[in-house]
């Protein structure tokens, strides 16, 4: 190698300059590693963040879930201690049909509530009425069938609309496998609950009808119709809560569920009571009102041995309510005011003097 010719390269240039290149490349690979542990922290951030919202939305559905179900567990609660207080006055006033009537609901309804029985007791010894002693409902002897004849007999039942028997049969199964083809098996108790509640309801079997309502919903949410029907029920329990006691306000109450078909004695019970209620206002001499309340009556449940009363009501309402005679006319006494009188003295008329006719 000649003095004077530039170095192509030592060893130890070669060595310095790719030791002063390689922190340049590793300055460049950390940038990408950088950006993914962001991206990394981000992604984790997003997704606690989401499973924070979720159960936080979680835990106040369970808290509104609970609290309507205390909520309903209390109206429930009030709603009997009212029919109790309710019976006791009916007792107390010697309304034993009517206190028998609250107390056989509370008993239906909760058998275990405080002293209704004994009251029921009470009112079976005031009226003579045997009392009846409980036999212990006969235990079902188990169905043999195996789950899947059991889920078959189930919708058959209920394509018969046979919904008792369809919940038998699917308590029958559950109780041997509760896990077969338990959507389908939900399904089908929550249509035979649901049917059989509004049925009882339509009969008049309150309690008992709000009871498998109430169950249904444990397996989804009542349609509009049933939550109808329900609060048709609720409204039937209050307004028969004040039948026999004031006639007034079950003769209000009752109208409405008698216009809807709420139930089968609807009609007959707003009836009576708007018949009653008009027995009152007629005797404190309000003949307008008794003829709307007994035509109200009769619409409603017609009744021929209460039409004359009806009509009288009638007569004496338009008989009070008619407007007064206008007073007489007077007579005008004819006189010679204003009329022109004429001179009825004859005009004489004029005679003619005769004229001397001259002589000759």
């Amino acid at each position: 190698m000649l003095s004077g010719q530039p170095s192509s390269g030592t060893p130890d240039d070669t060595q310095s300059n790719t030791a002063t290149s390689q922190p340049v490349n590793t300055i460049q690979d950390a940038e990408p590693t950088t950006r993914g542990l962001l991206r990394r922290r981000w992604l984790w951030f997003v997704l606690i963040y989401l499973a924070v919202i979720l159960m936080i939305g979680f835990l106040a559905f369970s808290q509104g879930r609970r609290a309507n179900l205390l909520q309903s567990q209390d109206q429930v609660v009030q709603f009997l201690q009212e029919q109790f207080e309710l019976g006791l006055r009916d007792l107390d006033a010697k309304q034993y049909e009517l206190a028998r009537q609250r107390f056989e609901a509370i008993v239906r309804y909760d058998p275990s509530f405080p002293d209704a029985e004994e009251m029921l007791i009470e009112i079976y010894l005031a009226v003579n009425v045997p009392t009846v002693t409980p036999t212990p409902r006969p235990t079902m002897t188990p169905d043999p069938a195996p789950p899947e004849e059991l889920f078959d007999q189930a919708r058959t039942a209920i394509a018969n609309s046979d919904w008792t028997t369809v919940i038998n049969k699917l308590l029958t199964l559950r109780a041997k496998d509760p896990y077969y083809r338990s959507v389908e098996a939900d399904g089908m108790m929550y249509i035979a609950l649901r049917n059989r509640g509004m049925e009882l309801i339509a009969m008049g079997w309150m309690e008992e009808g709000l009871y498998d309502l109430s169950l249904a919903e444990r397996f989804g949410p009542l349609d509009r119709e049933a939550g109808f029907r329900r609060t048709l029920a609720e409204q039937y329990l209050w307004a028969n809560s004040f039948f026999g006691l004031n006639w007034a306000q079950a003769a209000e109450l009752f109208n409405p569920l008698c216009q809807q078909g709420a139930t089968l004695d609807s009609c007959p019970k707003y009836a009576e009571a708007a018949w009653k209620y008009g027995d009152q206002l007629w005797a404190a001499d309000d003949p307008c009102g008794a003829k709307d309340q007994y035509g109200g009556s009769l619409s409603a449940w017609e009744n021929s041995t209460l039409v004359p009363t009806a009509t009288e009501a009638a007569v004496a309402c338009e008989t009070a309510t008619a407007p007064p005679p206008p007073p007489p006319k007077p007579t005008d006494t004819p006189t010679l005011e204003g009329i022109p009188t004429e001179d009825l003295t004859p005009e004489a008329t004029p005679t003619e003097t005769p004229t001397p006719t001259p002589t000759s």
